[in-house]
């Protein structure tokens, strides 16, 4: 597979009026390996893939279980704009009317409903793989999922070791910390002996990834940490006052 270095930093910002999160930090392939239940089918609004499909009633492009595989092998960074949305079954797409066409067409080009987007979990828009990415949910657990596999995986390629995965408590409050800009720089994990541990920041609301990788410099203050402890497998949450 191929891809980047990773990437040692995790933004999320969820947005209040819907259930809408802006990030950096996650790519294609951790996005795809890190959900529950992967998508089976996406129309690929905004690609280069070489290998997808087109449906002749929508003209749209899409790729089904076995493209995916090729999908999180190709060079989606070099895409620049990415841009799907998933699907439940092939058939699907035959009953898009032309308002839902042109709703996902807006989407691809705004990177917002211009209604609702037809969609079956996931509306995904990103700019330079893993650098900005917006994507729309149907069902919160599904992020929840999402943000804590990611943490765990990321820590496992930048350390060569293997973690057990976080428990829900602990799930729960990385996502409740979404609303706040959570900020996660795993250069910065704190190893002691026998314990690990990940600093958790908050800082606010951004779209500008630029901004956000300038916090990388600045921040030294941290109010939640993320605690793993060698002898007995398991993590907990220790809040700084």
């Amino acid at each position: 597979m191929k891809k980047n270095k990773i990437r040692d930093l995790i933004y999320v910002s969820r947005t209040n009026d819907q259930q809408c999160f802006y990030s950096y930090g996650i790519e294609f392939f951790e996005f795809i390996n890190s959900i529950p239940n992967r998508p089976e089918n996406l129309i690929l609004l905004n690609h280069h893939f070489d290998y997808a499909r087109r449906n002749q009633h929508t003209n749209f492009e899409y790729v089904t279980r076995l493209e995916i595989e090729l999908l999180l092998d190709d060079d989606v960074y070099g895409y620049g704009n990415f841009c799907w949305v998933d699907f439940a079954k092939e058939e699907d797409l035959n009953r898009l009317s032309n308002g839902q066409i042109a709703e996902l067409l807006f989407f691809s080009h705004m990177a917002k409903p211009m209604k609702s987007i037809p969609m079956n979990r996931f509306a995904y828009y990103a700019h330079d793989d893993g650098w900005f990415n917006k994507l729309y949910v149907t069902d919160l657990r599904d992020y929840e999922s999402l943000l804590s596999n990611v943490i765990i995986n990321k820590l496992g390629l930048l350390t060569g070791r293997l973690f057990p995965k976080l428990p829900s408590d602990i799930s729960s409050i990385l996502l409740e910390c979404t609303r706040e800009g959570l900020f996660i720089d795993l250069s910065k994990i704190i190893k002691t002996r026998g314990k690990l541990k990940i600093p958790i920041a908050s800082v606010g609301h951004y779209t500008d990834m630029d901004k956000v990788y300038d916090f990388k410099e600045h921040i030294d203050e941290y109010k939640v940490i993320i605690e793993y402890s060698n002898v007995n497998k398991s993590w907990k949450v220790i809040r700084e006052d």
